[in-house]
């Protein structure tokens, strides 16, 4: 049997995809799931999204259903990816619901939620709007003929978790108290929440079960039943077990890390790998067995980024004179399967010449091509925070550097082109690189990410005409050969 084949990276994307769950009950299925509830009086929608876009498309996905007036808008949680599209349902009539700990949290939280996530290239702009109605204790909404019970079932994810149970529908839905299709998320990763008692993650699923649904409609990943509710279980069994042995037999995090990790068991590591990862959760729970001492972040995170061996890099470099002479280095050692010395090399090469711009630029660019090598979303920001800091010095020193304007623009564009979002700022900068100048590869380059942007906004005919653009000035450019065959 041949492998398969790998998804296209640059095909058409489908933003929001609606799942019928019940004749009254739609999954609004996206990186971060969205519920659509309907009553005889109107609507309600469970989680708004993780940016306006977003949120307009779920919008339109509930006025393709009923035109019945949107009575509320219930954020399950503090996250942003639940929060961010509030202001699009405000205008749209629903009146804001949430716990008064999530309120609280998305205002005494924000702060440190935005510079972790500023950190994996999720620049949040401004701040979720907050609720309208901010409830205490457990709490009842009536659609019409549709109750919604709003019910704290106890710490998950997060320690503001709500839940809602549909009762006349035979369904709940969790927040991120379940998650499915990939490797959870553990938490915004580096902090104690949810597993600060360690099995309270697990007794707050083991509360939804109880209400019996169907099915869960969860925060992320396709409806959850008994299979992947016992999969979610098993998961964090597996390293609250695991992490606590090891802080028993007085274990540090590194050595808990290097001792763990090369020993997961293979249906850990098939999981498929979306934003939640296996060292992420080891991070997690091992900040909850220890939050005594030191209750809050966990700091300590190993880099995804590979490194070469000190002597390798050292011996490599020591031949090497000029800028390019590290960036052909690099380059090849890029191609004969070696990132780690690739990066490290133009690592040396920053240190070496740092007042010249290209040898920034190289870095950035090389650390995003290995980031495709990361499937967690969350690992490719130690390659995204390193890449975008070398292209800021780089417009320090010269602020009409086309190649750092380039490839600012190029990182601008793909992040709206994955999240659903306006690709307009990464236009204006690609835009900016073509006023600057750039060689016939950075042109090509241009192009490409232009039709991106094109693709993005779902303009395939403009798109198209970018990506040919892209191939008549470099006809080997693979990329734009490769969005035309999508």
């Amino acid at each position: 049997m041949s492998p398969p084949v790998p998804p296209n990276p640059f095909a058409p994307r489908t933003y929001g995809q609606l799942v019928q769950v019940t004749p009254r009950v739609y999954l609004f299925r996206n990186i971060v799931n969205s519920t659509i509830v309907i009553g005889d009086r109107g609507v309600a929608i469970i989680d708004t999204q993780v940016n306006l876009p977003m949120a307009r498309r779920l919008l339109a996905a509930t006025r393709s259903l009923t035109q019945k007036p949107i009575l509320y808008a219930i954020n399950t949680h503090y996250h942003w990816d639940h929060t961010n599209g509030n202001s699009a349902f405000r205008e749209a009539g629903a009146t804001l619901v949430a716990r008064r700990d999530t309120v609280d949290f998305m205002t005494s939280r924000s702060s440190r939620q935005k510079a972790f996530l500023a950190s994996r290239a999720f620049p949040l702009g401004e701040d979720p709007v907050l609720a309208d109605l901010v409830i205490d204790g457990d709490t009842e909404l009536d659609l019409g003929g549709q109750p919604l019970r709003l019910l704290y079932l106890g710490a998950a994810e997060t320690t503001d978790a709500t839940a809602v149970h549909l009762p006349a529908e035979g369904s709940a839905v969790s927040g991120d108290a379940v998650m499915t299709g990939s490797f959870p998320i553990f938490g915004q990763p580096v902090m104690n929440e949810g597993l600060m008692q360690p099995y309270s993650w697990i007794e707050t699923v083991r509360r939804v079960q109880a209400l019996k649904p169907r099915e869960v409609l969860p925060g992320h990943g396709p409806l959850a039943r008994q299979a992947e509710i016992d999969l979610l279980l098993r998961i964090e069994n597996f390293f609250i077990e695991e992490v606590g042995r090891r802080v028993s037999l007085g274990m540090e995090l590194p050595e808990v890390l290097s001792d763990l990790e090369p020993r997961l068991p293979e249906w850990i590591t098939r999981i498929p790998e979306v934003w939640g990862t296996p060292r992420y959760a080891i991070l997690r729970v091992y900040r909850g067995l220890v939050d005594d001492a030191e209750p809050g972040w966990q700091h300590f995170k190993p880099s995804a980024v590979p490194a070469a061996p000190p002597e390798t890099l050292r011996d490599k470099s020591e031949a090497l004179r000029g800028v390019l002479d590290f960036v052909q280095a690099a380059e090849e050692a890029e191609e004969g399967g070696d990132p780690g010395l690739a990066i490290g090399l133009l690592r040396e090469a920053v240190r070496r010449f740092t007042a010249d711009a290209r040898a920034h630029v190289a870095l950035a660019d090389t650390l995003m091509r290995v980031s495709r090598v990361v499937a967690s979303v969350l690992e490719k920001g130690d390659f995204f925070h390193e890449a975008q800091e070398a292209a800021r010095q780089a417009l320090e020193l010269d602020s009409a550097f086309g190649p750092a304007h380039l490839f600012q623009g190029q990182f601008q564009v793909m992040m709206a082109y994955r999240n659903g979002d306006d690709p307009a700022p990464g236009v204006a900068s690609i835009r900016k690189a073509i006023e600057c100048g750039l060689d016939i590869r950075g042109q090509a380059q241009a192009h490409f990410f232009l039709g991106m942007a094109e693709r993005t906004l779902g303009r395939e005919r403009e798109a198209k005409a970018f990506f040919h653009q892209a191939l008549s000035l470099d006809a080997r450019y693979a990329q734009a050969a490769l969005a035309l065959r999508a």
